[in-house]
């Protein structure tokens, strides 16, 4: 008479366990699959000469861009958008630095804006869009030089470190409020999300990532891979009221980098807030710096 009790407990703790796990699961699913932004500006808004663009990734996924040409010389920079956002949402930083002299290039990650796809994977896929777009300014005949910058805004500052890795196309990296690995990301944003303190709802996130892109996520790491782009250059920008990526994670890339490398705190601002509160000393600092490590030359 002992056994059924227990064996009824049992199955009571495990229907609860499983019930934890699909409401996790359906929850990262759910805010892998966010709804599109629609693309609300183009670089007319901003007096630009543009073109509408179109290139392929490597997995066959269509995405779309914008390209500004400025002088068929000079370098192009990438701007890459955040989570959640699209190519119009950067276009703000696109105006100074076209004054600056460079090419433009901007573009809706996978799962974002007007390009293809159902998803996101909050860095690991998209570095193939960022792959393909250097591709595609490769091949690009309007393009003359085939030095690339990048300027990267929260998952794509992320994205912007990880591909730079790998892809010499790539000479010098600004990346704006980075996460330091997708690990400590999703823990931390599963805690501010659900507001439930202690890494377990993180964890099971973390599993239940790794079951939907079937990848090892602890891979999925800036701060791993951030070495590798020395002698390239890297700039690494971040708020001190941050709690999305803290300023303490950042200053731990900026650490493991290798040089040439430089690091801008800006204090009041909060995630991706730096260029909004001290905007005069964020264009001064991310032109200066491109102006150094990927300068343009005389014509």
């Amino acid at each position: 008479m002992k056994i059924k009790p227990l064996n009824y407990i049992l199955k009571i703790i495990f229907i609860f366990l499983l019930g934890v796990f699909l409401f996790v699961f359906f929850f990262l699913v759910r805010n892998t699959t966010n709804p599109r932004r629609p693309v609300y500006s183009t670089p007319k808004d901003y007096g630009f000469d543009f073109r509408n663009v179109e290139f392929k990734t490597e997995d066959g996924l269509k995405l779309k861009g914008w390209l500004i040409l400025n002088e068929q010389a000079s370098p192009t920079i990438i701007i890459c958008h955040g989570f959640g956002t699209n190519r119009s949402d950067v276009l703000v930083l696109a105006d100074f630095i076209e004054r600056a002299g460079y090419n433009i290039f901007l573009f809706d990650f996978r799962g974002h804006g007007e390009s293809q796809g159902w998803y996101t994977s909050f860095g690991y896929l998209e570095q193939k869009d960022l792959e393909a777009a250097c591709e595609f300014l490769k091949q690009n005949q309007a393009i003359k030089s085939k030095a690339f910058g990048v300027l990267g805004v929260s998952m794509g500052g992320s994205i912007a470190i990880m591909t730079a890795a790998k892809s010499d196309d790539i000479k010098a990296v600004v990346a704006d409020s980075p996460y330091i690995d997708l690990d400590t990301s999703i823990i931390r944003h599963a805690r501010m999300l659900l507001k439930i303190p202690g890494d377990f709802f993180g964890r099971l996130a973390i599993f239940s990532y790794r079951l939907r892109f079937f990848v090892d996520s602890s891979k999925i790491s800036p701060l791993k891979e951030i070495p590798k782009i020395s002698p390239r250059a890297v700039m690494i920008i971040s708020g001190a009221k941050d709690k999305r990526m803290p300023s303490f994670d950042a200053e731990k890339l900026y650490l493991n980098a290798g040089y040439p490398k430089e690091f801008f705190l800006t204090l009041y601002a909060g995630h991706t807030e730096s260029f909004w509160q001290n905007r005069e000393e964020y264009e001064r600092r991310v032109i200066n710096f491109f102006r150094k490590y990927l300068p343009i030359l005389d014509k």
